[in-house]
């Protein structure tokens, strides 16, 4: 199976905080620079070369790279769907010069509360991401929530489904995965989730939730794919191996007439065998990180094959359903989660709903 999905890591700086990240607080992260658009560009040829379909621009806040709108359109161009996952507070003043270049625009909140918001995040950012949503309603796209379930965040997280949908968006919603010492949920956490899912606008990749019950990753029979399923770029211009969080090769990319090698790195006889052994390190025992599990899911047909499936099904209804009530104005959406008086609340709290502000297009369903 070609590799389908680009992580690819355009900075590992983060105006945010969040707890449960240590991607731009890590100390071999802090000196790494970005490189020139025209080098990424170079790469994303050659990930069209692999057969890459799926690139996830990413970070650190992704939004924080100033050439963002040349790469994206550049990788428009080449026919790749786009994905771009952020904190929702640098938006605003970037979403007019982004317009139309995202295929899946996520922004991540895990909360209606603004004092938890500062406490999960670092920053006083809860109103920017409710402004974000709105003004990218307005602009066409269509964006989704991340909502990262913690134990700490578990409780509110019926409250933010609500709030999706009140405003016409599709919550993803999944549990914090085990990385920079993270505490997890424990089964009664995960059957939260599940009850959750049933929810309209809410997405759970069941596979994932699946295997995260059954223990993650087993050396002995890995499941993870990231090698052979998923390429990972970094800021500065390597391949890492085997994935980014748990990377322990950085391979430099080489570009000479216009042209990157990002292809042949991948096809040399050193990477594929690091692909033969992919999910049997020690690092990989019972590994949930789930950047890498998606794509891993894809093949062979297993139990995590067809749960997957399922999952996808559903987010492409709710996608769909997110579309139709966009064009036709009309409420498809059973809204039942939280309570509706915080939910308004922190709806109507914000810059847009100032009345010195500029007048914006009635988004919520």
């Amino acid at each position: 199976m070609p590799p389908v999905l680009a992580n690819y890591y355009l900075t590992y700086k983060c105006n945010s905080r969040c707890t449960y990240c240590d991607i731009p607080v890590k100390p071999e992260n802090i000196p790494i620079k970005e490189v020139a658009p025209e080098v990424i560009i170079e790469n994303l040829h050659a990930l069209k070369r692999l057969g890459v379909k799926v690139v996830d621009f990413t970070g650190g806040e992704p939004l924080l790279y100033k050439h963002l709108p040349v790469v994206l359109k550049e990788a428009k161009r080449l026919g790749f769907f786009t994905s771009v996952a952020n904190t929702g507070t640098l938006y605003p003043a970037k979403a007019e010069s982004l317009r139309g270049l995202i295929d899946d625009l996520k922004f991540s909140l895990s909360t209606i509360d603004p004092e938890f918001y500062k406490s999960e995040r670092g920053i006083s950012g809860f109103y920017k991401v409710i402004e974000s949503l709105k003004i990218a309603k307005s602009l066409g796209e269509r964006p989704s929530i991340i909502a990262t379930a913690t134990p700490e965040s578990l409780a509110g997280m019926e409250d933010v489904i609500g709030l999706a949908q009140e405003m016409g968006v599709v919550v993803l919603l999944g549990p914090v995965f085990d990385f920079c010492d993270n505490e997890l949920l424990q089964a009664e956490g995960i059957a939260q989730i599940h009850r959750l899912a049933k929810y309209d606008n809410v997405c759970v990749n069941w596979a994932f939730t699946q295997f995260f019950l059954d223990g993650g990753n087993n050396i002995a029979k890995p499941r993870c794919k990231a090698i052979s399923s998923t390429i990972v770029v970094s800021p500065d211009d390597h391949l890492l191996l085997p994935c980014y969080h748990m990377h322990d090769e950085r391979l430099k990319i080489k570009h000479e007439d216009g042209r990157s090698n990002l292809d042949e790195i991948w096809h040399s006889t050193h990477v594929q065998n690091r692909k033969a052994e992919e999910g049997s390190w020690g690092f990989c025992q019972g590994c949930t990180i789930w950047c890498y599990f998606e794509a891993s899911f894809l093949w062979p047909p297993d139990k995590y094959f067809l749960l997957n499936l399922k999952s996808k099904w559903r987010w492409g209804n709710e996608k769909l359903k997110q579309l139709v009530e966009q064009k036709s104005g009309l409420c498809l959406t059973r809204k039942l989660a939280g309570d509706k008086d915080k939910i308004m609340k922190a709806i109507s709290t914000n810059p847009l709903n100032s009345p010195a502000s500029k007048p914006t297009a009635e988004i919520i369903c």
